[in-house]
């Protein structure tokens, strides 16, 4: 089992092995955690940014952006907005185009027909210590780095983890639901429910059982091709029955995949950076109550109140970010034989799939059909992953080169 979160493990002479706590969540005022977020994310940003003789940034949606403002006070630096190939009006690109600050260059990433997702890129993808969140993308991130050091850079900071930090699901109605506060709880799933145009009986269902897990990540129940329920038990035990818990679990985890796209592009030649992911940002961001996170009618809120002086009031009154569900549609259809192929391989010879089930969901994505993207992309780069580790060359050992001096 891993190390909980916020724990040390220590192994003595003799080999035995203790675990004791080095971290747990202090609670602080909402106003209090604001300037703790915003020294937490200034300053992880710009050690990034002091450190590297050039440096590149995600510019997007809101965390993006707020991290390439920041970056900005402290150097040049080259912002890169990824659009659909021909659409360069609305969206990403407009907010983009509004960004006025010293020190910024705009580049525009346009995603054309071999970066769409499953697509063979021309760089081979490279072989991690475990499944990276963005194999399956690896054609257009790998593009997107060469652009980047193209113009120049060796850095490239991102706006990953932002969501999970500051987009928080309706986990805390768990906690309202502990504390008696049941007309809390019927108010805010009525309204979260209204958000997703969903019903609000199966949120409220949860609430009422404290199953906070659940409430932050409706898709953990076990999806028809997985062979075993070990996995989805696992995720649940680790993640806790309060927000807090389910909070520190979803960045721990996020974070512990990100490491594996530090990987992917150190393999191309640039260190990638994700400030979101820092340590002391959780710290701040955790000790504020739950409820005091959630909001379905302001967009990341702890994150405008505590850095939004940095943000022009367009981008502070910014409530949507860039979707890619499309482009997902579109790889599976144009990549369908390979994607076919990758569903009934490694995974499927270990028995830990069912490939009949995760081929027939395949087909109804490249038909357009609506689908639980995390199960069903967590699946497809766990087994490029194994393809990967087992084509990447072998190394080779020999003995050390004599240092002249």
């Amino acid at each position: 089992m891993p190390v909980p979160p916020g724990c040390r493990l220590a192994l003595d002479a003799d080999g035995r092995a203790s675990v004791s706590a080095w971290w747990t969540p202090v609670s602080r005022p909402y106003e209090d955690a604001l300037p703790l977020v915003h020294r937490a994310l200034t300053a992880g940003v710009r050690a990034r940014v002091e450190t590297a003789a050039a440096v590149s940034t995600d510019l997007a949606g809101m965390d993006s952006t707020t991290v390439t403002l920041i970056a900005a006070q402290h150097g040049p630096v080259t912002g890169i907005t990824v659009h659909p190939d021909g659409i360069t009006e609305g969206g990403d690109m407009a907010y983009a185009r509004a960004l006025t600050t010293s020190g910024l260059r705009r580049v525009s990433f346009p995603l054309r027909a071999e970066h769409l997702p499953f697509t063979p890129a021309a760089d081979r993808l490279p072989a991690t210590d475990e499944p990276a969140p963005s194999a399956v993308v690896w054609a257009m991130l790998s593009a997107q780095l060469h652009t980047a050091m193209l113009d120049g850079s060796v850095c490239h900071l991102t706006g990953d983890g932002g969501d999970n930090l500051f987009l928080a699901p309706p986990a805390h109605l768990a906690d309202l639901a502990r504390r008696g506060r049941l007309l809390k709880v019927a108010a805010d799933a009525q309204a979260w429910a209204h958000l997703r145009k969903i019903s609000p009986w199966p949120v409220l269902k949860f609430a009422l059982r404290g199953e906070a897990a659940r409430l932050a990540r409706p898709w953990l129940a076990r999806p028809p091709w997985v062979t075993t329920t070990a996995a989805a038990g696992a995720v649940n035990a680790a993640a806790g029955n309060d927000a807090d818990a389910v909070l520190v679990a979803d960045v721990r985890g996020a974070a512990r995949l990100a490491s594996a796209d530090v990987q992917l592009a150190d393999a191309l030649g640039i260190e990638l950076h994700n400030p979101y992911f820092d340590g002391a940002l959780l710290d701040a961001v955790v000790s504020v109550p739950s409820w005091r996170r959630f909001s379905v009618r302001r967009y990341k809120p702890m994150l405008v109140d505590s850095i939004g002086d940095l943000l022009p009031e367009e981008h502070r009154q910014r409530d949507t970010k860039g979707v890619f569900a499309a482009d997902f549609h579109h790889g599976v259809r144009a990549n369908l034989s390979r994607v076919l192929a990758l569903a009934d391989a490694r995974l499927a010879g270990m028995g830990l799939i069912d490939p009949a089930p995760l081929r027939a969901a395949v087909h109804g994505v490249a038909l357009g059909a609506d689908t639980i993207w995390p199960s069903l992309l967590t699946v497809m780069s766990a087994e490029m992953w194994l393809e990967a580790v087992e084509t990447a060359p072998a190394t080779s050992w020999g003995p050390a080169k004599e240092v002249v001096a």
